[in-house]
């Protein structure tokens, strides 16, 4: 069993010289005199290479297991703790991943705030579904987020072997924030003549996005050294995935830059209150579902309306399936834009 510093000050001196193991490598090492000291083990060869890390208590264990952890080119699984887990996970498996991290990284800092020093062998589902519930009293979709991501970081540490299962495998949104309904909203044929007829700021960037089907990012970002004729070349999106789309004639009526990005720079949370404020009843997000579910109405398939928002395909089309729809997703958002331009007929 792994030591803990209680078990260490409760040992009585030996009759004779003890060595006890703590994990992968580290030991100490008793003497009747009651002194300790710390070991670093290994077997080469055949046979055993020791070293001496220092005396206990100057050397405390989690000193002595971070020296081993260095000497071992690995970490102890008990000298791990939630906020180092945290960081690497962020820097092994986001990063590298993905384009937008601004909410992990809150999600992250959380961890490490309040629960960082724990070691992972000591966290448990009480301890950390009891802080994911303080959060969702303020802030319950962001606490649900929290657990998700807690529980990926968690997971990546089973992998690494770190500890033998994750304390929040079973924990759900019921737990913490709450069951969380799936956003459906789809524009009416009123609300998109609305939008036609806003004259505010925001209007062109936001028509742009029902046209297009591309996330308020990527429409912010776009600038116009990536247009080329109708096709706006998307580098990276948050999923580090370059995409294209087609900009129609309608469409590129919207732009309101002639040089540098394709928009006026704004942000999106200044977007999102001021459809609060005016109570649209839909967010930016809600116009990429209005595309996709009617552009889908007008008889494209579903596998080219995902290509048309940049998804993955799935199964055995994700596996096998290369081709890129240029001519079919072309001919869709042209539809679109015809579309539209019949239904504000009347606002145009």
């Amino acid at each position: 069993m792994p030591l803990t510093e209680t078990t260490i000050k409760r040992m009585a001196p030996p009759e004779r010289e003890k060595l006890i193991g703590d994990d992968r490598g580290l030991y100490l090492r008793c003497y009747p005199s009651g002194r300790k000291t710390w070991l670093f083990r290994t077997r080469v060869g055949g046979s055993w290479k020791t070293r001496n890390l220092g005396d206990w208590p100057a050397v405390s264990l989690a000193e002595a297991r971070a020296k081993a952890s260095s000497l071992s080119g690995k970490n102890l699984p008990e000298s791990v703790t939630f906020g180092a887990l945290l960081d690497e996970w962020f820097e092994r498996r986001i990063l590298p991943r993905y384009k937008a991290v601004k909410n992990i990284v809150v999600y992250v800092g959380k961890g490490k705030r309040w629960a960082g020093n724990d070691r992972l062998s000591s966290l448990t589902a009480a301890r950390l579904v009891g802080l994911l519930t303080e959060y969702a009293e303020a802030s319950p979709v962001a606490a649900n987020r929290c657990l998700s991501n807690w529980r990926l970081a968690l997971d990546y540490a089973v992998e690494r072997g770190y500890i033998e299962r994750n304390p929040l495998e079973r924990t759900t949104n019921r737990a913490v924030g709450g069951e969380e309904k799936s956003r459906d909203r789809v524009l009416s044929d009123d609300e998109i003549r609305s939008l036609w007829a806003d004259t505010h700021a925001h209007g062109p960037l936001l028509r742009f996005l029902l046209l297009t089907g591309l996330r308020i990012s990527e429409a912010q970002h776009a600038r116009h050294d990536h247009l080329d004729n109708n096709v706006l070349h998307i580098p990276e999106n948050k999923s580090r995935r370059p995409h294209w789309v087609f900009v129609s004639d309608i469409a590129r009526e919207q732009i309101t830059s002639d040089r540098g990005f394709l928009f006026e720079q704004r942000s999106n949370t200044a977007v999102q209150a001021r459809l609060k404020r005016n109570e649209t009843g839909w967010t930016p997000h809600d116009l990429r579902r209005t595309f996709a579910t009617r552009v889908a109405s007008l008889g494209v398939a579903p596998h080219v309306v995902e290509k048309l928002l940049n998804h993955t395909l799935g199964g055995v089309l994700a596996t096998y399936n290369r081709h890129d729809y240029e001519a079919e997703r072309i001919e869709a958002t042209k539809a679109w834009a015809d579309e539209v331009k019949r239904i504000t007929a009347a606002s145009r």
